[in-house]
């Protein structure tokens, strides 16, 4: 469902497909990240999961339209990639805290399945601000030039 709504909002693979690739492996590492400190992966481990992509697309659908955003005559002297770039990723740090902020109380308020949601999301959202986020933004960037 993700992949399509992607498609259609942006009506070119060109800029579609380092999304899709990226929700992809962003799946694998939660899933390995998870497994290697011995999370099982339950109905809330899996809502997690869904919870870390949702937050995922909604950053790489940030840093792509701060890339593709339209500019006047004055804006394109003082900007450059890397200022579209800063700006996306403020946006995208600040995601993060309001996530990790949210799901930390949830792993002091219960155990078992709100636990394993809280221990997925984080690992979800974790992994995609340090390893995803910037690996997508140098993709587009390349795919752009």
């Amino acid at each position: 469902a993700v992949v399509g709504i992607v498609l259609l909002r942006y009506r070119q693979i060109k800029i579609a497909l380092p999304i899709i690739i990226v929700i992809s492996d962003e799946i694998i590492m939660i899933l390995g990240i998870a497994s290697l400190f011995k999370q099982n992966i339950d109905i809330a481990g899996i809502a997690g999961i869904i919870v870390a992509i949702g937050t995922g697309v909604d950053d790489q659908i940030v840093i792509t339209n701060e890339i593709l955003k339209k500019e006047t005559e004055d804006e394109k002297r003082i900007t450059n990639w890397s200022q579209k770039i800063k700006s996306a990723f403020f946006i995208v740090i600040a995601c993060y805290f309001a996530t990790v902020a949210s799901m930390v109380p949830l792993l002091f308020a219960g155990a078992g399945l709100i636990k394993g949601f809280a221990i997925t999301t984080i690992i979800g959202v974790t992994n995609g601000v340090f390893i995803t986020r910037p690996a997508y933004s140098a993709f587009v960037e390349i795919m752009m030039k």
